[in-house]
């Protein structure tokens, strides 16, 4: 309950929601899949909370004449600019069509048309409440980048070349060893390391000749190799590398370190971060005013408490 109008189970699980729900219930455990619909649910309902608060705050605002109007135009808009989009993603042949292919999620053409009106109707009332001040001064741009450096920071990467040989496909890891052995004398004899890992390597990447591409400095499960593409010199091949699942010998074609944006590269987005940060502050605190006039009750609280949801909610269509 928003004020006085009520949000429905429908209004919340919408198709795409749904759509998502279902595609994930037979990827993760059970407890895990409950998690993360509970979750969504819970952002997608929060989402429709605030779109209700800002619309009944616009309602309240925009003369009884002029609504019928700003209804008719937000229509207008749907018909000319979603309903085509959603009928070719849902390879809908019609307008019947898409209604009942959206009927079988739960829904109707007019409910998400209904969301939709609603929601652009927020977005642009937000755009009229929330003005933030767009000058930032240099001393505040260079105070943020002084608080968020690492914000600026570009982590080391390399790209490099993996011979592989996997402890499942030996009696031994004494004879693992011995083959991935037999694979980097081939290299260091004048044999292309690309040919050598088509023909004869385990690597995911073998196929395409142990090319692997841009790797994130600690981003690899293996920290062995991780550390040696980071220390070894650049065209040199490695000593054999022991892995949780097999051995490798790499070798790194392009490095580069880490670095941190100058302060003048960086200008520019400081200032829009500045300036983001003002208007979600400001988004924030209209929100909370709003949520102070009108009551909200959900079955996830208990009836003589105020809406507290338990995940952030993601505000991005009234960021903008």
């Amino acid at each position: 309950m928003v004020g006085q109008e009520v949000i429905l189970e429908g209004d919340v699980v919408t198709p795409p929601v749904k759509e998502f729900i279902l595609k994930s219930k037979d990827r993760m455990p059970p407890e895990e899949f409950e998690a993360q619909r509970m979750m969504l649910i819970r952002q997608s309902l929060q989402r429709r909370i605030e779109t209700l608060l800002i619309t009944q705050d616009a309602k309240r605002t925009i003369p009884s004449e002029g609504w019928t109007h700003v209804q008719s135009q937000l229509g207008k808009l749907f018909e000319d600019q979603e309903l085509d989009k959603m009928m070719k993603q849902s390879n809908a042949a019609s307008r019947g069509d898409l209604d009942r292919k959206l009927r079988e999620f739960g829904s109707s053409l007019e409910r998400v048309k209904m969301a939709w009106c609603e929601h652009e109707l927020a977005r642009q009332w937000v755009t009229q409440q929330v003005k933030p001040n767009d000058e930032v001064t240099y001393d505040q741009m260079v105070t943020y980048y002084r608080k968020h450096r690492d914000d600026f920071a570009t982590r080391a990467r390399a790209k490099w070349e993996e011979l592989m040989v996997s402890y499942a496909r030996y009696p031994s890891r004494e004879a693992a060893r011995d083959a991935i052995g037999r694979l980097g004398n081939q290299v260091l004899a004048g044999a292309p390391l690309a040919d050598v890992a088509k023909t004869a390597s385990d690597g995911v990447t073998a196929a395409d000749g142990g090319r692997r591409d841009w790797t994130g400095k600690g981003s690899l499960v293996c920290r062995e190799i991780d550390e040696v593409i980071f220390s070894l010199p650049i065209g040199q091949l490695s000593q054999i590398i022991e892995g949780p699942t097999g051995f490798h010998i790499v070798r790194v074609t392009q490095r580069e370190e880490e670095r941190v944006a100058p302060f003048l590269d960086a200008q520019r987005d400081i200032r829009d971060k500045i300036v983001k940060q003002r208007r979600e502050k400001q988004i924030d605190e209209y929100l909370t005013k709003l949520k102070t006039r009108t009551p909200v009750w959900t079955v996830f609280d208990d009836r003589s408490t105020q809406m507290q949801m338990a995940t952030p909610p993601s505000r991005e269509p009234y960021r903008r």
